[in-house]
């Protein structure tokens, strides 16, 4: 359990000195220079160096662990069906609850970041190597690391979505992103593989970052349609992998694929 314990920590460390290069392009080419287009690119690439380490040197492996290979394209269907049922389920409970008035800083505040994005290196960055980078920290490091120290799941499950969720900083997002953390951190264990995950994250920032994407209804009625049709297929979705898809084996969180 120590050496397990010091490699995590290990991992975890390496992931934040890693993380300095996309922090260091905001502050310096964001807050001091103005510069957004640069500052996208160097955010971008900074996550894209952090994948790259991470996957290159298999600290974190890329594989579908337990899933058998006749169930990998279900697999990642259903994922893209979470991922959507969550993005819109969370959109109409926003909405119906007007959110933006419950946490008026955060909204303004999140409002003014959003409008600068632009371009293909935000796109890359937001929607795919910025997901890539937090699945591998917050379900391949920190997750994987708890399981394999023969942490309870449910337990690793809550301590990793909750670190999730704090490091999103915004109260308006605390909700959002403790849920989202629960279901991909159940996924991860459910299915020994960081690859649903890593498909849930960049289809929902995708589908969140993605202007045609959005909808703005105002009716109440229609957001209640919207919530009930998305927690239905997000439960189906769940359902379908506790229980109709095969794995291979009993879940074992020392298996190398994990």
């Amino acid at each position: 359990m120590k050496k397990e314990l010091w490699r995590t920590v290990k991992l975890f460390l390496l992931w934040c000195l890693l993380l300095c290069v996309p922090i260091i392009g905001v502050i310096v080419w964001g807050r001091i220079l103005r510069n957004y287009e640069i500052m996208y690119w160097t955010i971008a690439l900074g996550f894209m160096l952090i994948d790259i380490v991470f996957f290159g040197k298999r600290y974190v492996k890329l594989s579908f662990g337990r899933i058998e290979k006749r169930m990998i394209w279900p697999v990642v269907c259903m994922s893209v069906l979470i991922a959507a049922a969550n993005v819109y389920v969370l959109h109409s409970v926003h909405k119906l609850i007007d959110i933006e008035h419950l946490f008026p800083k955060d909204s303004n505040e999140l409002h003014e970041v959003y409008q600068l994005f632009s371009g293909i290196a935000f796109f890359l960055w937001g929607c795919f190597f910025g997901p890539i980078a937090e699945e591998i920290c917050f379900r391949g490091i920190l997750l994987g690391g708890l399981l394999k120290m023969r942490c309870r799941p449910w337990i690793a499950i809550l301590i990793t979505a909750l670190a999730f969720s704090l490091a999103h900083v915004y109260g308006m997002q605390l909700v959002g992103t403790l849920s989202f953390g629960i279901i991909v951190g159940w996924l991860y264990w459910r299915t020994g593989s960081i690859i649903p995950c890593l498909i849930i994250h960049i289809v929902n920032n995708s589908i969140a970052f993605i202007p045609f994407l959005h909808f703005s209804v105002q009716s109440n009625t229609v957001l209640l349609v919207i919530l009930v049709v998305g927690l239905l297929l997000l439960a189906y979705g769940l359902w379908w992998f506790g229980k109709k898809c095969n794995f291979v084996g009993e879940f074992d969180p020392n298996i190398p694929e994990v």
